[in-house]
Formats: structure tokens, sequence, C-alpha cells
């Protein structure tokens, strides 16, 4: 979904990364007049991903409420032929969106679809779009769909991808350097993926965690749009939140 394909184009190269080479994108947005106005704002937004070879599809419905134009769409996507299986989304510094973000994971998840949410550091982005943290908890069944992100991350930006996450003692410690390393046989991870067990709760590790262009997160529900904000100043680094639909597998 795009609230306004006029100024709504922060993420493309993002949304590319993680689309290229095989992928498709889908883009909508929900207006109540001026549809082929509308219409020529989204093609043009959403030209530079077509020039790259990339599959693109849009439209624009109208709907005086975009919440149930976008809950439309989901419903009936769902039903094509080609089903997509992530739903894309954004969090800015303004929180006036939250519920309406709520409302739309809500219906994705409903509609068996995975769920992103990126909040893009306003002044950074994403660095050099090299190494990605990606950060896991022993007992998430909440991990494949951000596995495989991470991977096709890696694979675009050719950079060095950390499996991070906490301790705090030596018992844990050793505990969590199996759990990575029995993860990474499992899905088979680049040779190159380091593993990195960090001292603390969540602020204190994230003083020693290693320099990366993204941080990748588990997606919590309730959606804890205070902690997707902190992160990122937390981090001072562009954060991606995700959660499994329960149908992709990183063990295929």
């Amino acid at each position: 979904p795009v609230d306004d394909p006029k100024v709504w184009a922060g993420p493309l190269l993002f949304i590319r990364d993680i689309t290229h080479p095989s992928g498709s994108l889908f883009a909508f947005t929900v207006s109540n007049n001026g549809r082929e106005e509308t219409e020529k704002h989204l093609n043009k937004l959403l030209e530079p991903l077509k020039n790259q070879n990339i599959f693109v599809n849009c439209a624009v419905i109208e709907d005086k409420d975009f919440i149930h134009g976008a809950k439309s769409v989901i419903q009936v996507l769902r039903v094509g032929a080609f089903q997509p299986n992530i739903i894309f989304l954004t969090v800015g510094l303004d929180n006036s969106n939250d519920e309406a973000i709520q409302q739309i994971v809500t219906e994705a998840t409903a509609n068996k679809l995975g769920v992103t949410i990126l909040h893009q550091h306003p002044r950074v982005a994403f660095g050099m779009q090299k190494d990605i943290n990606l950060w896991l908890r022993e007992k998430s069944p909440n991990w494949h769909l951000a596995v495989l992100i991470a991977l096709h991350l890696q694979l675009n930006w050719g950079g060095r991808l950390n499996l991070v996450t906490t301790a705090l003692d030596d018992k844990e410690e050793r505990r969590m350097y199996r759990y990575m390393e029995k993860l990474s046989d499992m899905a088979r991870l680049p040779s190159m993926t380091e593993f990195h067990v960090l001292r603390g709760n969540f602020q204190e590790a994230i003083q020693t965690m290693p320099k990366a262009d993204v941080n990748i997160f588990g997606l919590a529900e309730p959606i804890s749009f205070p902690f997707i904000r902190q992160a990122v100043e937390w981090t001072n680094c562009s954060c991606l939140f995700v959660r499994d639909s329960g149908q992709e597998s990183a063990l295929v």
C-alpha cells in the first residue's frame, strides 16, 4: 500500500533489493477522486523498478476510506492466480497512522500474509548497503521469513550477514552459540556468516553490536510502535520488523 505516490519514494531501492531478481511487486493506493492523476503518479513512482526488469503491477482503488480499500485489496489478491506472500509497510516518526497500520497488519495476518514493517533512518537510510544484522530469539517460531529476507539482501548487497542475539551469563552464551550454529547449518547460510552473542538486555547489547546497514527483528503482536521507533534511535540504523505468515520455510 502507498498512501501518497507523489511523496512515497524512500523505500523503493530497498524493495528492489528484497525483490530482485525473480520476485514481483503489486503496489496500490486508495483515492476518493482524481483517479487518472493518482495513477499517473503511481506509475511514475514505480518506473525505476520496471526499468530494472522487476515485474511490477499497480492499481488505484476508489474508496473513501484507505483502510477499507486496503482490506479489500488484500482479500481479493489472496484468491488470485499469483498470490502475494508479503505485505510491505513503513512507519515514520509521525504516529498518526499507527492504528491504520495495525488494522492492515491484522487483516494481512488473517489472510496468511507475511508482514514487513520498515522504519528507515531519516539521515543514514541504508548506509553503504552492505552488512545485515539479523536478531534472533532462541524459542521464537517467527524466524523463517526474516532469514529468507536477510539472505536475499546479502545476495543483492554482497555484504556480510551477522546473526545476533543476547545472553545474560556464560551458560546462556554457550547455548546461544550452539543454537545459531545449528540454525545456520539447517538454513544453509553463507559460510562467512558471523555469530554474535551480546551480553545484557537489548539496550545494553546494541552498544557492542556489529556495525550494519540494516537491523532485522521479529515483529511482536500487538505491534509495539514505540519500540520500532526507539530501535532506530538506539541502533542509529534503519530497522526492518518481520512476521512469518506460517507458510514460509527457510529450510527448503
